[in-house]
Protein backbone atom coordinates (compact mmCIF):
# COMPACT_ATOMS: atom_id res chain seq x y z
CA UNK A 1 0.00 0.00 0.00
CA UNK A 2 1.25 3.45 -0.84
CA UNK A 3 2.61 5.25 2.23
CA UNK A 4 0.67 8.36 1.19
CA UNK A 5 -2.70 6.57 1.30
CA UNK A 6 -2.78 4.35 4.38
CA UNK A 7 -6.09 3.54 6.00
CA UNK A 8 -6.63 4.32 9.65
CA UNK A 9 -6.11 1.34 11.94
CA UNK A 10 -5.43 0.71 15.62
CA UNK A 11 -1.67 0.87 15.19
CA UNK A 12 -1.43 4.16 13.31
CA UNK A 13 -4.22 5.76 15.37
CA UNK A 14 -2.34 4.89 18.56
CA UNK A 15 0.73 6.66 17.17
CA UNK A 16 -1.34 9.64 16.07
CA UNK A 17 -3.02 9.78 19.47
CA UNK A 18 0.38 10.24 21.10
CA UNK A 19 1.05 13.37 19.02
CA UNK A 20 -2.47 14.76 18.56
CA UNK A 21 -1.73 17.67 20.90
CA UNK A 22 1.31 18.83 18.89
CA UNK A 23 1.37 21.57 16.26
CA UNK A 24 2.84 19.01 13.86
CA UNK A 25 -0.33 16.86 13.98
CA UNK A 26 -1.73 18.13 10.64
CA UNK A 27 1.59 17.37 8.93
CA UNK A 28 1.71 13.90 10.50
CA UNK A 29 -1.78 12.95 9.34
CA UNK A 30 -0.94 14.19 5.82
CA UNK A 31 2.12 11.94 5.82
CA UNK A 32 -0.21 9.04 6.60
CA UNK A 33 -2.61 9.92 3.81
CA UNK A 34 -2.31 12.94 1.54
CA UNK A 35 -6.10 13.40 1.42
CA UNK A 36 -5.99 14.37 5.12
CA UNK A 37 -4.90 17.80 4.02
CA UNK A 38 -8.68 18.20 4.26
CA UNK A 39 -9.23 17.59 7.99
CA UNK A 40 -12.88 16.76 7.28
CA UNK A 41 -11.74 13.64 5.42
CA UNK A 42 -9.64 12.61 8.40
CA UNK A 43 -12.70 13.02 10.63
CA UNK A 44 -14.76 10.88 8.22
CA UNK A 45 -12.15 8.12 8.22
CA UNK A 46 -11.72 8.30 11.98
CA UNK A 47 -15.49 8.02 12.45
CA UNK A 48 -15.65 5.18 9.93
CA UNK A 49 -12.96 3.33 11.88
CA UNK A 50 -14.94 3.87 15.08
CA UNK A 51 -18.12 2.60 13.43
CA UNK A 52 -16.42 -0.65 12.40
CA UNK A 53 -15.22 -1.30 15.95
CA UNK A 54 -18.10 0.03 18.05
CA UNK A 55 -20.74 -2.28 19.50
CA UNK A 56 -24.37 -1.28 19.61
CA UNK A 57 -26.49 -1.95 22.69
CA UNK A 58 -28.71 -5.01 22.86
CA UNK A 59 -32.19 -4.59 21.43
CA UNK A 60 -33.57 -6.25 24.60
CA UNK A 61 -32.68 -3.28 26.81
CA UNK A 62 -35.07 -0.56 27.92
CA UNK A 63 -34.83 2.72 26.03
CA UNK A 64 -32.98 4.40 28.90
CA UNK A 65 -30.50 1.52 29.13
CA UNK A 66 -29.98 1.51 25.34
CA UNK A 67 -29.15 5.20 25.33
CA UNK A 68 -26.91 4.84 28.41
CA UNK A 69 -25.06 1.83 26.94
CA UNK A 70 -24.76 3.48 23.53
CA UNK A 71 -23.20 6.63 24.94
CA UNK A 72 -20.88 4.74 27.30
CA UNK A 73 -19.82 2.29 24.56
CA UNK A 74 -18.86 5.17 22.28
CA UNK A 75 -17.05 7.23 24.92
CA UNK A 76 -15.30 4.17 26.35
CA UNK A 77 -14.01 3.31 22.88
CA UNK A 78 -12.95 6.93 22.32
CA UNK A 79 -10.85 6.70 25.51
CA UNK A 80 -8.28 4.78 23.43
CA UNK A 81 -8.00 7.83 21.15
CA UNK A 82 -8.85 10.61 23.57
CA UNK A 83 -6.17 13.00 22.32
CA UNK A 84 -7.34 12.65 18.72
CA UNK A 85 -10.95 13.06 19.85
CA UNK A 86 -10.08 16.21 21.78
CA UNK A 87 -8.15 17.57 18.79
CA UNK A 88 -11.16 17.00 16.56
CA UNK A 89 -13.39 18.63 19.17
CA UNK A 90 -11.15 21.69 19.41
CA UNK A 91 -10.87 22.00 15.63
CA UNK A 92 -14.67 21.68 15.41
CA UNK A 93 -15.02 24.71 17.63
CA UNK A 94 -13.05 26.71 15.06
CA UNK A 95 -14.77 25.28 11.98
CA UNK A 96 -18.46 24.41 12.32
CA UNK A 97 -18.37 22.15 9.25
CA UNK A 98 -16.26 19.72 11.30
CA UNK A 99 -18.86 19.78 14.06
CA UNK A 100 -21.64 19.08 11.53
CA UNK A 101 -19.60 16.17 10.21
CA UNK A 102 -19.25 14.79 13.75
CA UNK A 103 -22.97 15.17 14.41
CA UNK A 104 -23.76 13.31 11.19
CA UNK A 105 -21.57 10.40 12.27
CA UNK A 106 -22.91 10.36 15.83
CA UNK A 107 -26.45 10.30 14.40
CA UNK A 108 -25.57 7.35 12.18
CA UNK A 109 -24.48 5.48 15.31
CA UNK A 110 -27.64 6.32 17.27
CA UNK A 111 -29.79 5.49 14.22
CA UNK A 112 -28.38 1.96 14.31
CA UNK A 113 -30.25 1.14 17.54
CA UNK A 114 -32.83 3.87 18.20
CA UNK A 115 -36.11 4.17 16.35
CA UNK A 116 -37.98 7.43 16.86
CA UNK A 117 -36.76 10.97 16.33
CA UNK A 118 -37.60 11.71 19.97
CA UNK A 119 -35.28 8.90 21.15
CA UNK A 120 -32.51 10.12 18.86
CA UNK A 121 -32.94 13.73 20.00
CA UNK A 122 -32.77 12.74 23.67
CA UNK A 123 -29.69 10.61 23.03
CA UNK A 124 -27.95 13.45 21.19
CA UNK A 125 -28.65 15.94 23.97
CA UNK A 126 -27.42 13.54 26.65
CA UNK A 127 -24.40 12.58 24.53
CA UNK A 128 -23.33 16.21 24.10
CA UNK A 129 -23.71 16.79 27.83
CA UNK A 130 -21.87 13.56 28.71
CA UNK A 131 -19.11 14.29 26.20
CA UNK A 132 -18.31 17.57 27.94
CA UNK A 133 -18.03 15.73 31.26
CA UNK A 134 -15.98 12.94 29.62
CA UNK A 135 -13.43 15.51 28.38
CA UNK A 136 -12.47 16.19 32.01
CA UNK A 137 -13.05 12.65 33.34
CA UNK A 138 -10.52 9.87 33.81
CA UNK A 139 -10.55 6.46 32.11
CA UNK A 140 -12.94 4.85 34.61
CA UNK A 141 -15.59 7.40 33.50
CA UNK A 142 -17.37 7.53 36.89
CA UNK A 143 -18.25 11.21 36.45
CA UNK A 144 -19.45 10.61 32.91
CA UNK A 145 -21.71 7.73 33.94
CA UNK A 146 -23.07 9.77 36.85
CA UNK A 147 -23.82 12.69 34.53
CA UNK A 148 -25.80 10.44 32.21
CA UNK A 149 -27.75 9.07 35.18
CA UNK A 150 -28.44 12.63 36.35
CA UNK A 151 -29.59 13.61 32.87
CA UNK A 152 -32.13 10.76 32.88
CA UNK A 153 -33.32 11.77 36.36
CA UNK A 154 -33.90 15.31 35.14
CA UNK A 155 -35.72 14.10 32.03
CA UNK A 156 -37.96 11.86 34.16
CA UNK A 157 -38.72 14.76 36.53
CA UNK A 158 -39.62 16.92 33.56
CA UNK A 159 -41.85 14.17 32.15
CA UNK A 160 -43.71 13.80 35.43
CA UNK A 161 -44.07 17.58 35.73
CA UNK A 162 -45.50 17.79 32.21
CA UNK A 163 -47.95 14.96 32.91
CA UNK A 164 -49.30 16.85 35.94
CA UNK A 165 -50.07 19.93 33.84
Amino acid sequence: MNKKSQKLNKRNLKKLNDIAHLKSFPTKIKSLNIKYEDFDLFINDFEYFISTELKTPSKDLSLEDKIFEGIINRLDFLNYYKNITLRIYLESQKKPKYFLNLLKNINIYFNSFLITNFEKTISNIIYLYAFNVWVEDNNNMDKTMASIGNAFENINRLKSFLKKK
